[in-house]
């Protein structure tokens, strides 16, 4: 009996033991299972956001129709005229030429039925006004008047014969006029048009010039527009505060130890001036460049605040600049969370995206009651900041609202991050990166002129995308370069509502004058410097 027992207690421990290591691979089972599961899901909803950006809209509206950052005031009037409200009638436009067109009877001035006498004038009567487009294409020959003396005077002092000197050429026995390679350039740089779409252009106007022309005066004007572009670098690098971005760009030639013919334009963007910048690399090469960094010394020659996206090349400058990440970005996580996802996250995802657009609402209030209304306007998303109203009450409150909000919003990330439940890998990488960039998404708060987002540096770039779009990329590294040094010049312009056609014949015009070389002093030329010359009016 003894010996039957000890049987069965042995037997029910073997049997204890293998229950034991049984359940323990069932648990590791579930948990590799419910892991799995967690990573198709993850990948399912990767898949669609991937989806949604090659085939669906470009937009950011989030699935719950939210279409902005800040919340909607349904009280709040439509844009444009108003209904029932009187209009301000046509705009008047002084500064266009006029020409009158007198149109009159086929035959002349009728006659009376009765008595056959002519009717005579009595004025005229306007019928309409419109606005004429039309482009002719012309060769101008430059004829010298020659002189010669008249007199018998042995010592006239002059010679014999006198000729007026030639107006200053642009390029030596070239082929186009100033204004002709202006329009190229805004065509090609401003307007996006390809080269040969310029010449055809041209020839349906009845003039061939063949793309080999086009080329070799765009060549020409490298190192006229460089000298420029380095002052606008400078006056860039001078104003210490900055957004940057990327996107590539097709430069084809091949380069030792390059394996392809992706390069990328950089852009940096200031209260003053849009720099674009080309290189082969995407690394961090390009703002150590740009900002003097000093290996030796650990340092960066010029400091400031710096907006950009959580790309890795910026980050070493975290030690370096005041570097501040983008809002939109973060955004854009919770929006994309929402893309072929399941109810539960798509609210989830949605409840975060009204959370940031409280935060877009509640700054937007202190800029505005702190911003300088005195001195000149920047461009956005630029603000110049009034001592004197940032010590004010309103102010101070709207400050204060911002600062509980943000602390709040900290609390709520770091709250589930905390929790002892499982997150699912997708929401817990979005938390993560939150909880990895906190610090420079909230340098706004203690500093209102820096920015929440990088969205003005995004639509720069936008340039170089469009360009991308319709003639792919460059030929030839000159190309690229003139591409960088158009955008610059052509987007600086624009930033201080330049006439551009008449500041590019300008200054070309001063270089022609200049012996074919870029002026010596650039400070008149820079956009916001520049003072046009009175031109004449009409044709």
């Amino acid at each position: 009996m003894a010996e039957t027992d000890a049987q069965l207690q042995a037997e029910n421990i073997r049997l204890r033991q293998q229950a034991h290591y049984y359940q323990s691979l069932h648990a590791k089972a579930v948990a590799k299972l419910q892991a799995a599961e967690g990573i198709i899901a993850a990948l399912k909803e990767k898949l669609a956001e991937m989806a949604r950006r090659l085939f669906g809209r470009r937009t950011e509206k989030n699935q719950a129709g939210g279409a902005s950052t800040s919340t909607q005031d349904p009280e709040k009037r439509p844009r444009g005229q108003q209904r029932g409200r009187p209009g301000h009638g046509r705009q008047r436009r002084p500064n266009l030429p006029v020409q009158r067109l007198l149109v009159d009877l086929p035959g002349g001035a009728p006659p009376c039925g009765q008595c056959g006498q002519p009717y005579r004038h009595n004025g005229t009567a306007r019928s309409y006004a419109e606005i004429v487009w039309e482009v002719h294409l012309f060769r101008r020959f430059v004829v010298c008047q020659q002189y010669e003396q008249a007199c018998a005077c042995p010592k006239p002092g002059l010679p014999r014969w006198v000729v007026a000197p030639p107006p200053a050429r642009l390029i030596e026995r070239g082929l186009l006029s100033v204004e002709s390679i202006v329009e190229g350039l805004l065509r090609k740089f401003l307007y996006f048009m390809p080269v040969e779409r310029l010449v055809a252009e041209w020839r349906q106007l009845g003039v061939a010039v063949s793309p080999g022309t086009w080329c070799g005066t765009f060549q020409r004007l490298v190192p006229l527009l460089r000298p420029l572009v380095e002052a606008l670098r400078e006056a860039c690098r001078a104003d210490r505060r900055w957004l940057m971005d990327e996107t590539r760009w097709e430069v084809f030639v091949a380069l030792e130890g390059k394996g392809s013919f992706r390069w990328w334009l950089w852009v940096a963007v200031s209260p003053r001036v849009k720099l674009y910048l080309l290189s082969p690399s995407r690394g961090s090469g390009v703002p150590k460049q740009f900002f003097g960094y000093d290996p030796s010394q650990g340092q960066c020659q010029w400091t400031g605040p710096l907006m950009v996206d959580r790309y890795a090349s910026y980050k070493f400058l975290a030690t370096l600049l005041t570097l501040a990440f983008c809002w939109t970005h973060v955004r854009r996580d919770f929006v994309e969370a929402q893309a072929g996802a399941r109810a539960e996250q798509v609210a989830w995802a949605q409840v975060w995206i009204e959370r940031i657009g409280g935060l877009y609402e509640l700054n937007a209030k202190r800029l505005e009651l702190g911003q300088d209304p005195k001195g000149p306007k920047l461009p956005a998303p630029f603000v110049r900041m009034d001592p004197e109203r940032l010590a004010g009450v309103d102010y101070q409150k709207a400050d204060a609202s911002l600062r509980q909000a943000v602390a709040l919003f900290h609390g709520q990330w770091e709250g589930e991050l905390g929790q002892e439940r499982r997150l699912p890998i997708r929401r817990r990488k979005i938390l993560e990166s939150l909880r990895t960039h906190w610090s420079g998404l909230t340098l706004f708060v203690e500093n209102p002129e820096i920015p929440m987002d990088n969205n003005g540096s995004e639509r720069a770039i936008r340039s170089g995308a469009l360009a991308r779009n319709n003639f792919y990329g460059s030929g030839a590294v000159w190309s690229g370069e003139l591409l960088a040094m158009m955008l610059t010049i052509l987007q600086t312009g624009l930033m201080h509502k330049l006439n551009l056609r008449g500041y590019l014949i300008d200054y070309l015009q001063a270089c022609a004058q200049h012996g074919g070389q870029a002026p010596k002093d650039l400070d008149g030329w820079l956009p916001w410097n520049y003072r046009p010359p009175e031109r004449a009016l009409g044709p």
